[in-house]
């Protein structure tokens, strides 16, 4: 996996066409960017191009980009569940987020 400016890609090759493909997978239901190139840096280059080139279509488009995600979640348990949860981390000797990761 890459990464660049918080956006996250994944790269496969295409041994039928001898090519690397490369698709933005951490901004939301479908990729704002894929590129290709043939090799490791061609792919890496056309990546920062691909988000270089999206960041400034929105900014002159007056558009808010699609954010890269968080990493932050935030999930209702309830309280039971919670509750249950909170007592294992703190048997486990962990914090609550480090024992849910």
């Amino acid at each position: 996996m890459m990464k660049y400016k918080r956006y996250a890609a994944n790269v496969e090759f295409d041994e039928s066409v001898g090519r690397l493909h490369g698709r933005v997978v951490n901004s939301g239901p479908y990729p704002i960017a894929t590129f290709e190139a043939t090799d490791v840096e061609g792919i890496r280059s056309e990546f920062h191009r691909s988000i270089d080139e999206y960041l400034e279509s929105c900014r002159e488009d007056g558009v808010e980009p699609r954010k890269p995600n968080s990493g932050k979640l935030n999930v209702r348990l309830g309280p039971d569940l919670h509750q249950r949860v909170a007592r294992s981390a703190a048997e486990s000797g962990l914090s609550l987020n480090n024992w849910i990761t």
